[in-house]
């Protein structure tokens, strides 16, 4: 007689996951990462569905959940910098969401060939702060 034995693994993963990779983790860039800037490019990869890189918005309200608006931004712009999310559409006006992607930049992180990009360098000055 046997007996059938169901697989029935306690960490099976149900929707919404974010899969990193393990060259990722290992890379010079995410290194230099404090822990929370890690933890929202973690954010970013749970809002990829699989079909919209290019499509990833948080909105004030959802960031301040998350941590604090000061600090949001200045690991949304560490993160652009370092090349692991681009700003695809610059929100701001009339409570509109900025739009993120999904970068691969970070792969040539610390080589002749990177692409550093200062989000304050992209924006006029008519919206810095004086």
């Amino acid at each position: 007689m046997t007996k059938n034995k169901k697989n029935k693994s306690e960490f099976k993963a149900s929707p919404p996951y974010a899969q990193i990779e393990q060259k990722l983790v290992d890379s010079e860039g995410f290194k230099d990462l404090k822990t929370h800037t890690k933890w929202l490019y973690v954010e970013f990869r749970l809002r990829y569905r699989g079909n919209n890189p290019r499509d990833i918005t948080i909105t004030e309200k959802e960031s301040k959940r998350i941590m604090d608006s000061r600090t949001f931004r200045s690991d949304y712009k560490k993160l652009i910098k370092l090349g692991f999310i681009d700003l695809i559409k610059r929100g701001g006006f009339y409570k509109q969401k900025h739009i993120f992607g999904l970068s691969n930049r970070w792969r040539k992180y610390g080589t002749k060939e990177f692409i550093e990009v200062n989000i304050d360098k992209l924006f006029p000055k008519i919206f810095k702060r004086k």
